[in-house]
């Protein structure tokens, strides 16, 4: 039973996340903003605090990414569950170019 609610939050998470993505303009700061806190999350498996603060600088950025950091209240675990979503769900997204986002 926990774990169905486990997977209900990442998954209504990650569907706000993904529907927030639809407002973005293709290329734009806030686009790659979005990306390298993502990708800072998903390389380091931890909460890139340092991007995510950046972010103050790039609002659509910032509210998309707190769709997921708002998982943090729950567990890192639930978080780094959904930034590995998230992270696919950005590379199918089409706000950046694909190779971006897989870059090292």
């Amino acid at each position: 039973m926990i774990a169905l609610q486990k997977e209900e939050v990442i998954d209504k998470a990650l569907s706000e996340f993904e529907k927030s993505l639809k407002s973005f303009e293709r290329d734009s700061k806030d686009s790659f903003a979005l990306v390298i806190f993502i990708n800072g999350c998903y390389d380091t498996q931890r909460f890139a605090s340092n991007k995510y603060s950046v972010l103050v600088h790039y609002q659509q950025a910032r509210q998309s990414a707190n769709i997921l950091e708002a998982l943090l209240s729950s567990n890192i675990e639930n978080f780094n569950q959904a930034i590995k979503s998230a992270h696919n769900i950005l590379i199918n997204s089409n706000i950046v170019h694909p190779d971006f986002i897989l870059s090292n």
